[in-house]
């Protein structure tokens, strides 16, 4: 049998991410980011994403949920009353090894093995810097609408789960070179949110963010360009990591 040791740290900003971590079966773990631009309809963003969160760790031993983390996101939306809307990702680890992933929009997943990514979500967006969404509108995503993945894990993989406030801010490289350099997954998922932090206030950083805005083709003024200049930066928003690795029980 197996399952996850976790440990998860968030960093708030705005306060609209919201996760949970649950020993059901082999392990879940789940992220959700309230999206901001609710907050100029006077809508608090982070009442979305709790009670999302919430609903799911109340549906994840269901029976109708029958460890399929689409059916979990499909439940735990429709229970769902709060105005607003978020990004969500989770994961249910089965006991055989079995590693079951739902993601809509830009929150993000990575498996380590022996030092190598093994596995990464893509982000889902409608165009950059919107990404796909469980809404309490009816314009808006689905638990249909889900990017769905299945993989086989083995004993002394790492998952790395975070909001996109961790992946705008930290390349993959980076997030290996750090859980290389601790075997405590608490310490890990710290260092982690940390460094996306430090590099989320970093003007000069040419941050994952800051490079895909580029390719997408905004930049700083042509004038700007003429002298040298080029966007870079990272993103200051919420940040949520969680770092489990794969044990046997």
């Amino acid at each position: 049998m197996r399952s996850l040791r976790v440990e998860s740290r968030s960093i708030d900003r705005g306060g609209e991410d919201a996760f949970f971590v649950s020993s059901y079966n082999g392990g879940v773990l789940a992220i959700a980011d309230g999206v901001s631009g609710w907050s100029e309809q006077n809508v608090d963003p982070a009442l979305f994403s709790k009670e999302l969160m919430a609903n799911a760790s109340y549906f994840v031993g269901d029976e109708e949920v029958n460890d399929d983390p689409q059916i979990l996101l499909g439940k735990a939306h429709a229970a769902t009353s709060s105005k607003g809307s978020a990004t969500v990702i989770v994961s249910m680890l089965e006991n055989n090894g079995t590693l079951k992933i739902a993601n809509v929009g830009d929150c993000g997943l990575r498996v380590l093995r022996k030092g190598k990514i093994l596995f990464s979500t893509s982000p889902q967006e409608h165009y950059f810097d919107c990404p796909y969404q469980l809404s309490s509108e009816v314009v808006g995503q689905t638990y249909l609408d889900a990017m769905v993945s299945t993989l086989e894990l083995i004993e002394g993989d790492t998952i790395v789960m975070g909001s996109d406030g961790l992946f705008d801010n930290v390349f993959d490289h980076e997030i290996i070179s750090t859980i290389l350099r601790f075997s405590d997954v608490a310490e890990a998922a710290k260092a982690l949110a940390s460094l996306a932090s430090d590099h989320s206030r970093e003007s000069n950083f040419d941050s994952p963010y800051s490079l895909e805005a580029r390719s997408r083709g905004y930049d700083v003024p042509w004038w700007k360009k003429i002298l040298g200049t080029k966007l870079t930066g990272g993103k200051l928003d919420d940040i949520t990591v969680i770092v489990g690795q794969v044990v046997r029980s």
